[in-house]
């Protein structure tokens, strides 16, 4: 556990444990590294490298009051790997973690990246005509633009958000320290990485991806991409490989942690055999 300092000043923590081919976790909105990845990072990292950064804004990482763009985010991602020197990384993008790590090798196509794992994302959050795969099978619009300005004026509309990612509610006890971890992103910065996301528009970007790519995705019983996105994902993506979790929501590394580490290391090369 470290920090890195940005060309900007900010403060960048992340997790670095293990040895052998790295690891890169980029997690979703509002989700710190130490406690979402928690049922991973210790099996992860017998096997590999693993390094798991909280993104600007969120868990222990800096909080300044600017640069919360996909793209300032894929540039503090491409600062921490030219740091650390990595080399064929296999980098994991998370929901808002899978915008950054598509803006990060758009930008950076001949980088560090070996191999890419693109999870519980959709390249378009709103719906829009002849769109099947937007967020929670609808979301128009007008209410995509305006769910930003929603949360800076009330943000406990989060809570059916993030409770929705969950197939089982976790206990009591549980969701009150995972709350209390997503308050450690201000609103206004939640606020406006929803606003980017909302911009983002990768379907047709993504059949331009060059490195190899495993694309896991919660399915049938989605919450918040309810629709076969992740096949529609695998069609397009060249050589694509599609691993489905049907035990969870939007959380598999929380809800079906053994085969999310397996089908991880796997992807990575380096797979746990019986």
């Amino acid at each position: 556990m470290a920090y890195h300092q940005l060309t900007d000043g900010t403060p960048l923590y992340y997790i670095d444990q293990g040895a052998g081919r790295p690891l890169v976790l980029l997690s979703a909105l509002m989700f710190s590294a130490d406690y979402f990845w928690q049922k991973n990072l210790p099996e992860l990292a017998d096997h590999v490298r693993v390094i798991a950064p909280d993104l600007r804004g969120h868990g222990l990482s800096g909080k300044p009051n600017h640069g919360y763009t996909i793209r300032q985010l894929a540039e503090d991602l491409h600062e921490l790997l030219e740091y650390l020197d990595l080399k064929d990384a296999v980098l994991l993008g998370y929901s808002l973690g899978g915008f950054v790590a598509l803006r990060y090798l758009a930008d950076y196509p001949a980088a560090r990246t070996g191999h890419l794992v693109l999870m519980e994302m959709t390249p378009r959050l709103p719906s829009v005509q002849g769109w099947e795969h937007p967020t929670f099978g609808d979301f128009p619009q007008e209410a995509a633009e305006a769910y930003g300005a929603a949360l800076r004026n009330d943000r406990s509309i989060y809570n059916d958000f993030f409770q929705a990612a969950f197939l089982e509610p976790p206990p009591g006890n549980v969701l009150l320290e995972m709350t209390a971890q997503t308050w450690l992103t201000p609103t206004d910065v939640a606020a406006d990485l929803i606003d980017e996301m909302v911009k983002q528009d990768w379907r047709s970007e993504i059949t331009g991806i060059t490195v190899s790519t495993t694309l896991f995705y919660c399915y049938p019983n989605n919450r918040i991409l309810p629709t076969p996105v992740g096949q529609w994902m695998a069609e397009r993506i060249p050589e694509a490989s599609l691993v489905l979790f049907d035990g969870s929501s939007h959380v598999p590394f929380w809800e079906e942690p053994e085969k999310f580490n397996q089908a991880l290391l796997a992807a990575v090369g380096a797979g746990i055999t019986s």
